[in-house]
């Protein structure tokens, strides 16, 4: 008898809604074709119109750039699964290109009991890193056991020259507000 290893349905679900939602949300932003601060607004509406429409569930929280840090956009999303798990997405452009350079980035999130320490989002900090393409645009995307809303403060994107935690610099922050859910 043979037996096939597999994602369960439920994952797979969780996923391929997430991955929608991203790809909706990336065309709008292809089409969305102003200059200047129009865009940023447009960009901004695009986003927050397609997260609304697809999902009531889904929540987009913008980062906002760390003092003397250049983002040019940054969104967390956060999409309960089905299943009792929670998709967390960031998309993010502006930042520093990693390609070739050693450089990555890392998604930490502060919790929000205890000693509220920053940590990984992800289940390890190699799990929680990301790297972004020629023109700045970076994407991570994890999934959470537990309500990020009431397990963590702020989510924050990390930028680790060298891949140091030593040298790390926080690049922009999203709030999170257990008060909306």
């Amino acid at each position: 008898m043979k037996t096939r290893i597999g994602v369960s349905n439920a994952a797979f679900a969780g996923t391929v809604v997430v991955l929608v939602i991203l790809a909706g949300i990336g065309f709008s932003l292809y089409f969305t074709s102003s200059s200047g601060s129009t865009t940023t607004n447009n960009m901004t509406e695009t986003m927050i119109h397609t997260v609304t429409t697809s999902s009531n569930v889904t929540d987009a929280l913008q980062f906002t750039a760390a003092s003397g840090q250049m983002v040019h956009s940054a969104w967390l999303l956060i999409e309960p699964t089905g299943s009792g798990d929670y998709a967390v997405s960031v998309y993010a452009q502006g930042l520093e290109s990693t390609g070739g350079t050693g450089n990555t980035y890392i998604v930490e999130a502060t919790q929000s009991s205890g000693s509220m320490s920053v940590v990984p989002i992800g289940a390890n900090e190699t799990a929680s890193e990301f790297g972004t393409t020629t023109q700045g645009v970076g994407s991570y995307l994890t999934v959470l056991m537990q309500n990020p809303f009431s397990s963590f403060e702020n989510v924050q994107i990390v930028y680790l020259p060298g891949m140091q935690m030593a040298n790390a610099t926080v690049v922009a922050t999203a709030t999170l507000s257990m008060a909306s859910h």
